[in-house]
């Protein structure tokens, strides 16, 4: 148990002024599926703030990440010179696909942004932070050294904190951040069992659209000074990932003592679970994890990925107990078969969980992102809290969600397609970053 009572920020992605449809990751199956319709970034923004005000509503503490400035100028200029507006309009005549992917507002994922292990989990009470590299591809590639730059000015006031450089790829290291880590325990305050879930390990059985490497997971592990009891490493199943389960967090989420996962999420199905038990209850002898399985017969894989079963969050509300937040699609999609298998686990005195949550991120999801892809979650204890109010801006109160609305309705487009990416956006983007600098206390936050 720490000194100090730990708890959960979790961090709100906000989607940026460029979030378009561009089916940018070949295994997203709802990226894929809506690219080049019409997108509503105004909307994707204003659903970020009502998730943000329903996690409030349940006591949880929340701060907003800020988008990146788009399009990424820095990867223009490797194939493009002249002046910013210039360098734009080369690429949307010469290079579309690549002035699409400099525009991605994928950086709303903040479950991507970066890996957490709060000063209890760490030897040298530390609260260690390590940004993703999201070398897989191009598009989220270029998040990192933004994602690093922001982070670093949140924290910087923050005591026994740390946040790293982003892991190098050249070592074969990749990493997409928290998107493939859980953290099991009884409660935020004491120390944690990490599960480093990974696809790839150097096998010929490593699935092609493989994220997080093995050794980008223990390489996390190391950095974070985290004792080798408190570490268990997992792989995902080779075929669900095949079916577009391209994160953990696609098919599996945890909140303290609770894991709710698909059967097939696991290479060793049964035995991983098992694995799971086994070093949890070494920790916490007499304590129970709860592992809700979801078989294949009650939701198949395709479902889940369809519907962001999984991708929903769980979440320790101000009486104790666990809510589940999901998208709206568990409801609208399969007869609400979601919805109803939600219902049924509230319904359940075994497990912490009472209440299911629908929130409407409509927008987000359908460049496949749900409620789990929105958050980044940072244990820190009461004194580093305090230090974060005290130094920045970033954790949500009605004076800043009303000044970050203001922001959303005075530059961001109500429509947007890959044809409207053009000098005009770009200098919208600037102005959006320059009043959430101003807003958010940080410094201007341009590449």
């Amino acid at each position: 148990m720490c000194s100090e009572r730990i708890t959960e920020v979790i961090l709100v992605g906000l989607p940026g002024p460029t979030h378009h449809y561009g089916g940018l990751s070949k295994d997203n199956v709802a990226s894929n599926l809506n690219r080049g319709s019409v997108s509503n970034p105004k909307m994707a923004a204003l659903q970020a703030l009502e998730l943000i005000r329903l996690l409030q509503s349940l006591g949880i503490v929340v701060g907003i990440l800020p988008p990146q400035l788009r399009p990424h100028l820095p990867l223009l200029k490797e194939h493009f010179s002249g002046s910013d507006e210039e360098i734009i309009r080369q690429a949307a005549t010469v290079a579309p696909a690549l002035l699409e992917k400099s525009a991605s507002a994928a950086a709303m994922w903040t479950a991507n942004a970066a890996t957490i292990a709060p000063v209890v989990d760490c030897v040298d009470g530390v609260l260690h932070i390590t940004p993703a590299n999201l070398f897989t591809n191009q598009h989220r590639r270029i998040e990192a050294e933004d994602t690093h730059r922001v982070l670093s000015a949140i924290f910087q006031g923050v005591p026994q904190c740390k946040v790293h450089v982003p892991l190098s790829p050249a070592l074969g290291l990749r990493d997409e951040g928290a998107a493939n880590h859980m953290r099991l325990t009884p409660s935020h305050s004491e120390k944690g069992l990490n599960v480093f879930v990974y696809g790839a390990a150097g096998g010929q059985n490593d699935p092609e659209s493989a994220r997080q490497t093995l050794s980008a997971s223990q390489a996390v592990a190391k950095l974070h000074q985290i004792p080798t009891e408190q570490v268990l490493f997992i792989r995902q199943n080779p075929d669900v990932i095949r079916e577009g389960v391209f994160h953990n967090d696609v098919i599996a989420v945890s909140n303290e003592n609770v894991v709710l996962a698909h059967a097939l999420a696991f290479d060793d199905g049964e035995r991983d679970c098992e694995r799971m038990q086994a070093a949890y209850a070494a920790l916490y002898p007499g304590h129970r994890l709860n592992i809700i399985t979801i078989s294949e017969e009650d939701l198949l894989v395709r479902e889940a990925v369809h519907s962001y079963f999984f991708n929903s969050q769980i979440v320790t509300k101000s009486d104790g107990r666990m809510a589940l937040i999901a998208p709206l699609e568990v409801e609208l999609l399969y007869e609400g078969r979601g919805l109803a298998l939600m219902q049924k686990l509230c319904n359940d005195p075994s497990n912490p969980i009472d209440e299911v949550r629908t929130v409407d991120l409509r927008q987000s999801m359908r460049n496949g992102g749900g409620p789990a892809c929105l958050r980044l979650r940072v244990p820190v204890t009461q004194s580093q809290l305090a230090a974060l109010r005290a130094q920045v801006r970033v954790v949500a109160d009605e004076v800043l969600l009303a000044e970050v609305t203001k922001i959303i309705q005075a530059h961001y487009p109500d429509e947007l397609t890959a044809s409207d990416l053009n000098p005009e956006l770009y200098h919208r983007s600037r102005a959006v970053l320059t009043a959430l600098s101003e807003a958010m206390q940080l410094p201007l936050l341009e590449s």
